[in-house]
């Protein structure tokens, strides 16, 4: 009786992973959206879209106010597919006058995590590209400088983020970095990290799937075993709309990922 139960999830699994096989290889379609001509030089901006689509609009606008000269390249992925023509709709109307130069976003086949904006990075690198990249999440706020701080915090085989804390004795035992003290833990959402990390296939396929939706840990824990090094991100930072965040739904399952890659003393 519950066969066709087990196989429907099996097949299922089996379609995801050999979806998560093509993003790995580079291979996804995407929509551009140019601005203003291209020199190579324009900062990378990635960013993973959830279900804050009124956002958009002010997301490119603090992008394009950014003073960065070299101007910035974003790159989007929305995980939720029902709220894609609102993101199209608004990168249409959307007018650059300032520092954004062209975004390039991708319809996700499904939801798959902040992970996803990662196959992006993975993507550049097998396109040869090896300078800084920068994340921010769909519900950070910055201010004009943003960017270009970013770029100038930039160091090999590093993670510098604003989102930065010392830690105790547990995920939950953190002090608020400050530029210059240790870092342990360094969040995603505003970050700037050599690219070089996501080269290695392991990052995307080494993640236990229970455990998929919290990337920002994994990837502390990975790039740590690569022998990277972390660092505070001296910028300002708001976030907006609180109630769309997930941070409540995953306070046990980080302690428990916590546990899990760095196991407590006997």
């Amino acid at each position: 009786m519950n066969f066709p139960h087990r196989l429907r999830l099996q097949l299922k699994a089996f379609a995801a992973n050999s979806i998560k096989k093509q993003l790995l290889a580079g291979r996804f379609a995407s929509k551009s959206f140019r601005f203003a001509s291209l020199d190579g030089q324009e900062a990378v901006v990635v960013m993973c879209l959830w279900n804050r689509s009124v956002r958009m609009p002010e997301i490119l606008r603090q992008l394009d106010a950014q003073d960065h000269p070299a101007g910035v390249r974003l790159y989007l992925w929305n995980n939720k597919r029902s709220e894609h023509g609102h993101y199209l709709a608004a990168l249409k109307a959307h007018t650059s006058s300032g520092a954004l130069r062209r975004v390039d976003i991708v319809k996700s086949p499904f939801n798959l995590g902040a992970i996803a904006r990662f196959y992006w990075v993975r993507k550049l690198v097998l396109g040869g590209y090896t300078g800084p990249v920068v994340t921010l999440d769909d519900d950070e706020d910055v201010q004009p400088a943003f960017v270009s701080t970013a770029v100038a915090a930039y160091r090999p085989r590093t993670l510098t983020a604003w989102w930065a804390f010392t830690l105790g004795d547990g995920y939950w035992d953190r002090t608020p970095a400050t530029p210059g003290d240790r870092v342990d833990y360094a969040g995603t959402g505003g970050m700037v990290l050599d690219p070089a990390v996501f080269s290695d296939t392991g990052f995307f396929t080494g993640m236990p799937q229970q455990f998929w939706f919290l990337d920002d840990m994994w990837l502390n824990y990975f790039a740590k075993k690569q022998g990277y090094t972390f660092a505070k991100l001296d910028v300002q930072i708001d976030f907006v709309m609180h109630e769309t965040n997930q941070f409540h739904e995953q306070v046990y399952l980080k302690e428990d990922f916590y546990n899990y890659l760095y196991p407590p003393a006997a």
